[in-house]
């Protein structure tokens, strides 16, 4: 950031979430000012308004993603636009946060705010499905669909509750699974799957240390093929890889790309970063295109990061 007069901008989604009340937005302004920042703030009003303010948005030091996961991608497709990219710090205000709680924030929004600017700056890798980028998850099948099938006002009156009780009404119907043509760093996987998730995060769907070992900036995602056909083989198969056991229907590997061929279409859309992709493709390129700076809380750096930190 700049020696002098560093510039942020705050970027706040409203309806994300529970949200955050407008006593705790104008401590994180005063704290800013204090810090030296010049400070512009803007709210969202509409799907994608955050990717167009942040890809005509000027040179700023540091852009705050005050929202949940959605907003943050949103924060990140404008980045991505860019010719000179900014850096990047996601602040919790969403239903469930899983990039924020992965880096360690707290329930505690000023406690929040001081653990960020404390941080530190890594390049943290970005994927990309048939070029759209995600920041942390995209799949379809089982379960996949419940974050942007949820009712919003759910979302607010029930927070993470809601997705529990989707997830339920999720494995009360009958699991489907569809033929897929997968090759990942050039292995081909043909087979049926009733789920396909490719990540680069360790807290996933609201569930700590999902996986035990990510990296996020090596370059790889780690991708989970599941091959269960019934709720039985689906609820122990997930249950075994959460505590580390080897299951004969879950394939789960690291790659540095990967392609899907849907030779069957599943009956729900894409999910990335917990939103719907309106895409009627059949075949999906998914890579790490290319890396962003992000800030980051110091509590999880040794965890999540391999490379040394940016100046």
């Amino acid at each position: 950031m700049s020696a002098h007069n560093p510039r942020c901008l705050i970027i706040y989604n409203p309806i994300s979430g529970k949200g955050i009340d407008s006593k705790t937005l104008n401590a994180y302004y005063d704290i800013l000012i204090q810090k030296g920042f010049k400070v512009d703030f803007v709210t969202t009003k509409y799907s994608r308004h955050a990717t167009e303010i942040v890809a005509n948005a000027d040179d700023y030091d540091l852009v705050f993603s005050i929202g949940g996961d959605g907003t943050l991608n949103e924060v990140v497709r404008g980045n991505f636009k860019r010719h000179k990219q900014l850096t990047i710090c996601p602040l919790p205000s969403g239903t469930c946060n899983d990039v924020a709680s992965m880096y360690g924030y707290s329930k505690n929004p000023l406690k929040n705010l001081k653990m960020a600017l404390d941080g530190e700056v890594h390049e943290v890798d970005i994927g990309t499905i048939n070029d759209e980028p995600f920041t942390y998850v995209v799949g379809v099948g089982q379960f996949m669909n419940i974050p942007y099938e949820t009712k919003r006002e759910d979302k607010k009156r029930q927070g993470y509750l809601a997705y529990i009780k989707g997830a339920i009404s999720e494995i009360i119907n009958k699991i489907k699974r569809y033929k897929a043509e997968v090759i990942i760093d050039g292995v081909k996987l043909d087979g049926y799957y009733s789920l396909i998730m490719v990540s680069n995060a360790n807290h996933i769907a609201g569930i700590n240390n999902f996986y035990h070992d990510v990296c996020l900036d090596d370059g790889e995602m780690e991708v989970l093929l599941c091959k269960s056909k019934n709720k039985r083989e689906l609820i122990t198969s997930v249950f075994s890889f959460l505590f580390g056991q080897k299951n004969p229907d879950i394939i789960s590997l690291k790659a540095h790309e990967l392609s899907v061929k849907m030779i069957e279409q599943p009956e729900k859309s894409w999910c990335v970063d917990g939103e719907e992709l309106k895409n009627t493709a059949t075949e999906f390129h998914i890579r790490v295109k290319n890396k962003m700076r992000f800030l980051t809380p110091k509590l999880k750096t040794k965890k999540l990061f391999k490379n040394p930190v940016i100046n």
